[in-house]
Formats: structure tokens, C-alpha cells, sequence
């Protein structure tokens, strides 16, 4: 595998209490694109809203875990 690029329908949620991840510009919490490489350890994970803005992934989220279980069920 190498780089993806895997749009997200749906909502990303996290912690607990499953809050919402969403856009500190917009608010959006639906539609996010995530990128990264599944072989590069070195090229960073992103998430972006629907409207383009980069949205941080909270720490309590592992990124590149997020983006291989995004890939292995995307396939």
C-alpha cells in the first residue's frame, strides 16, 4: 500500500463519551478526508473538513491507526 486519500461519510468520534470531531472553522462533524501513507511513518495523517479546512486529529486518536482501519474497510 502506499499513500490514500479516503473521504469519510459519517462522523468521527472519540474519548468516553463519543464527541464529535469537527471543524474548529466551520463546525462541520460529516464528510472528512483523511490522507496519509500507510508505508511512510514519516509523512503525517491529516484530516480535513468537507469545506477544505484542517481539522486536528485529538490526542487521544491514533492517526495512522485511524487511517489503516479507514483503508482495510474501504477495500
Amino acid at each position: 500500500m502506499a499513500s490514500v486519500e479516503i473521504t469519510i461519510h459519517g462522523q468521527i468520534t472519540h474519548g468516553h463519551d463519543y464527541a464529535e470531531v469537527d471543524c474548529p472553522t466551520c463546525s462541520a462533524t460529516h464528510f472528512h478526508l483523511i490522507r496519509g501513507d500507510l508505508d511512510d511513518d514519516t509523512v503525517p495523517v491529516t484530516l480535513t473538513c468537507v469545506n477544505g479546512h484542517d481539522v486536528p486529529i485529538p490526542h487521544d486518536i491514533d492517526a495512522r491507526e485511524l487511517l489503516f482501519t479507514v483503508a482495510m474497510r474501504s477495500e
